[in-house]
């Protein structure tokens, strides 16, 4: 009973999901500073989880034929056969729909518009379509990455503006180098399982090219955010070093010999990069 209850867990993604409620929070806070509605933060909160939820399921089920190549993904309960993928289909299914009708209903069309967004290029766009056919399904796949933040804050905003935009693109920019440093790593299993993943069709060093553009793109996206007064000097300072380390870092990876150790640090960083900066926007907006 035990082992099955993990497995269930494991495959709405957990870490992932986190992740994403820690992006999504932030998002609200940026939106409300701090002046909270509790009844629409509880139901923002658990509509978008089971939307991410939905989405992770359905990003198993697709992938469960490949998976079973993959040396981190062959003993998932998909792949592993501890699951029967009709039922982990239809509880996948039932969770977003009973996701995006709490969104719809306690808290705005639009958030229900984002969380539907978010499952759709998730699912369809990236798992069915491009992560199998195209080295543009990480880039592509980033939109539904961006999701839960803007999510958070349309929740409170009830509006696409400036904020949200802006938030859109630290996510959207940050993932294709996050997501590519681990390609780096684990690019002998995506080759056998058939992923045309960048590093694997184009090269490594090519990704490692590819990621320089994204990470300097966040630059003038910190420093906008800071200009129309979204977020104040602790963020623009604490981002801005964080992103000159990860720039480095990606920098360097053009010089090293050992493209695993610096592929793992990499990935690493951008993890940090991220939460830190979250963080601070979570802390920041209750101070000020």
């Amino acid at each position: 009973m035990e082992s099955a209850w993990k497995d269930w867990i494991s495959v709405i993604k957990p870490r992932i999901m986190t992740s994403n409620l820690f992006g999504v929070f932030a998002g609200y806070c940026l939106a409300s500073r701090w002046n909270f509605e509790f009844a629409g933060l509880f139901f923002m909160l658990v509509g978008t989880t089971l939307t991410m939820a939905a989405a992770s399921i359905g990003n198993n089920y697709l992938d469960r034929f490949r998976d079973v190549h993959m040396e981190r993904t062959r003993n998932r309960p998909l792949p592993g056969g501890r699951l029967n993928p009709r039922i982990v289909l239809a509880v996948g299914i039932a969770a977003g729909l009973a996701g995006l009708a709490l969104l719809y209903v306690y808290v705005n069309s639009l958030s229900m518009v984002l969380g539907f967004v978010g499952i759709f290029v998730y699912v369809v766009i990236y798992t069915a379509w491009l992560k199998p056919t195209s080295t543009w399904s990480t880039s592509v796949g980033g939109i539904s990455g961006a999701m839960p933040p803007m999510i958070g804050y349309c929740s409170f905003s009830n509006e696409l503006n400036l904020g949200a935009w802006l938030l859109f693109l630290v996510m959207f920019l940050w993932q294709p180098p996050h997501f590519w440093a681990l390609g780096i790593l684990k690019k002998d299993e995506y080759r056998a399982a058939g992923y045309p993943l960048l590093p694997v069709v184009k090269g490594v060093r090519r990704t490692k090219w590819q990621m320089l553009p994204y990470v300097a793109a966040l630059f003038p996206v910190t420093y906008w955010l800071y200009v129309d007064d979204w977020v104040g000097i602790g963020y623009l300072i604490i981002s801005t070093v964080l992103l000159g380390i990860w720039f480095l870092k990606c920098l360097s990876g053009l010089f090293t010999k050992d493209d695993r150790e610096w592929a793992k640090a990499s990935f690493k960083f951008s993890l940090y990069y991220l939460t830190l900066s979250f963080l601070t926007i979570i802390v920041e907006t209750a101070l000020r």
